[in-house]
């Protein structure tokens, strides 16, 4: 074999050898990465079921606090929950990974309920022009109603079938706040401040104390009294005494200061980057023996 040959063929295998060297270094990348993966994702699994026990740990130290205290709150309280809770929509911290809002289905506007001033006052609130408001209302109205004939500025099946749309008003009462955004006027506020400001539910008066502001606001319709009653407020000091001096509004057949049993209530835990969101309407009844909480309209992750 000459000099030339053997060089040629030691060329040949120090390519080969690269070769391989090179696929070798590829397979342990892929490998590498496989493994990342995996292990990201364990992660991730990890993280998730960490959450949703934090999650539920704190929702147990709620349900103790509902079911053995009032549902008012107390600065001086030695449960730390009943320390830092509201029933008016805004945010507190529950445990060291999860945050709870409380609102108070008494504070929110009933759609089921003939409160038409109430709502028109919200509707005006939010930027909705006198005419569009009207529209809504007596669409509301007919939507409820038994019979098909439409009040002024209202709608019944036939203007609903003049639009092109596939339904028609119920004839009787919502549902659901989804239901009410099918109605004539209902496009003029946002899908979120109608989830946010109404409710379907059926509850006993209504309560200003627990009000969201912007309802406070058009409740009151003095925006330098109802800032007044939202700092006292947000300060813990706020009682129906204060209410009542600052604004002239006592109970009676329809105005209430007790916080109701139906509370819409939202969890949320943050861990590690990630978020893991509960929602529901809790009927918190604590002297009821049989069934002192039920839930309704629960959902995951949705804000």
């Amino acid at each position: 074999m000459t000099v030339h040959n053997v060089s040629h063929q030691q060329g040949i295998a120090l390519v080969q050898v690269l070769i391989i060297s090179f696929i070798l270094a590829l397979l342990g990348i892929f490998i590498n990465q496989s493994v990342q993966q995996q292990v990201n994702v364990t992660k991730q699994i990890q993280n998730k079921f960490t959450m949703r026990l934090e999650l539920e740990e704190a929702e147990t130290q709620l349900f103790t606090a509902l079911l053995a205290y009032s549902k008012y709150p107390e600065v001086n309280s030695e449960n730390p929950v009943v320390k830092n809770w509201n029933f008016y929509g805004k945010e507190f911290k529950l445990t060291d990974s999860t945050y709870a809002t409380l609102t108070d289905i008494r504070s929110l506007a009933g759609l089921n309920i003939n409160n038409a001033k109430l709502i028109k006052s919200i509707f005006l609130q939010l930027g909705v022009d006198d005419v569009q408001t009207e529209h809504y209302i007596s669409s509301l109205l007919d939507w409820i109603d038994e019979n098909d004939y439409h009040l002024i500025n209202g709608a019944e099946s036939a203007y609903y079938r003049a639009q092109g749309k596939h339904y028609q008003p119920r004839n009787y009462y919502l549902q659901s706040i989804n239901e009410a955004l099918l109605i004539r006027g209902a496009q003029q506020v946002d899908s979120e401040q109608f989830q946010q400001y109404f409710t379907t539910d059926f509850v006993g008066g209504f309560n200003p104390l627990n009000a969201p502001e912007v309802i406070l606001h058009a409740f009151i319709k003095d925006d330098t009294i109802a800032n007044k009653v939202i700092k006292r407020r947000n300060n813990g000091t706020l009682t129906s005494l204060d209410f009542y001096r600052l604004t002239g509004v006592d109970e009676g057949e329809f105005i209430t200061f007790a916080t109701s049993n139906k509370i819409r209530v939202q969890l949320r835990t943050v861990l590690n980057g990630a978020q893991l969101t509960k929602q529901y309407t809790l009927d918190a009844s604590p002297r009821t023996y049989k069934k002192p909480m039920a839930f309704y309209k629960v959902s995951w992750n949705k804000l």
